[in-house]
This record gives C-alpha cells, structure tokens and sequence, in this order.
C-alpha cells in the first residue's frame, strides 16, 4: 500500500513544460474561482484590511491599493499551479481528489500557519468561524478547479506535442528518403 502512495512516474511519460503550463492555467482558472468565491462569501470582516495588501505594507511602508491585492492574487495562484503541475509530474499522489488536497494543504500551510505566524491575520483560534468556513471551503473548489484544469489542458497540450513530433519526424523520414534516392515510403 505505502509503496504505491509514494509511486514515481515513469520518466518516459513525464512532460514537464506541458505540466508547468497546464498548471500556470489551473491556477489562472483557479484564482478567477477563488475571486468570484470570496466576492460570494467574504473571507473576512469588511473592517480587516485583505492579507495581501497587508503584507505589501509591512514591507513597503506605504498603504496599497486592491490592485497590488489582485495582482498578488493571481500571481500566487499561478505560482502555485505551477507547482502543482510540476509535483503531480512527478508524484501523482498530489493529485489526490483532483486537486482538492493540494488545495487544503494551502489551505493550512499559508492560512492557518504563515499568514497567523507572519502577524497577516488574526491567530486562527480568533477568527470566526464564518471566515475560516469560506476560506476552507473556498481552497477546497480553487484546488478543484486547479486540478481539473490541469489535467484536461495537460492532456490536450501533451496530445499536441505528440501529433507535432510525429509529423516532424514523418517529414524527416521523408526528406531523408528522398535524399537518398528512394521513392518508395516505409
């Protein structure tokens, strides 16, 4: 049991640009999700500034507009759905529930641990449970949508590369074929 949910790909089957792209789309995909979510349910109280532009000013000094927010938004979703591609490339157990665990682990690497630790937001204890509900079930449908997204544009764009590769290496055969005075085709 254990040694299949630690299982490696095969490296003949990996495509790791394929799988990078798939998942910077994932993420694009999964942070208009995540927008259109947190516009449905707040993650947070009206009066809580968004942890994003807290942080800028943590840095910077100077308070920010929800630009600098949505531009970190979408950022970190595709950084993040990048990652994704890139591990369930290699480790196919990230893939498990079709994004839904990569999204919960998120979830609770940067919502219930960097962020209270980086002083980002209320220790989680503090929060209501309103908002600890959105953001929860909110990371639930983002690695959902990363997943799904993923894989669909993965295997589309790896049948892609596949049929362009054949018909590159058809036309070698060809010209090579040609070249060397024979006509006829194998």
């Amino acid at each position: 049991m254990f040694k299949r949910l630690f299982a490696v790909t095969v490296p003949q089957m990996r495509h790791q640009g394929a799988a990078i792209a798939a998942g910077a789309l994932g993420g694009l995909m999964g942070a208009w999700f995540k927008l259109g979510w947190e516009v449905t349910w707040p993650p947070r109280a009206l009066d809580r500034i968004p942890e994003p532009q807290v942080l800028v000013t943590m840095f910077t000094h100077v308070p920010t507009s929800n630009f600098i927010s949505l531009v970190i938004h979408f950022t970190f979703s595709i950084l993040s759905g990048m990652a994704y591609g890139a591990l369930v490339e290699f480790f196919p157990i990230v893939a498990l529930g079709t994004g839904i665990a990569f999204g919960l682990a998120i979830w609770i690497g940067a919502h219930e641990i960097v962020m209270p630790w980086m002083g980002l937001t209320p220790a989680t204890w503090n929060l209501p449970l309103n908002e600890q509900g959105s953001e929860f079930f909110g990371h639930i449908g983002w690695g959902l949508v990363i997943g799904v997204f993923y894989q669909e544009f993965r295997r589309r764009l790896v049948s892609f590369l596949n049929t362009f590769q054949w018909e590159r290496a058809q036309n070698t055969k060809e010209r090579n074929s040609y070249v060397q005075g024979n006509t006829t085709y194998r």
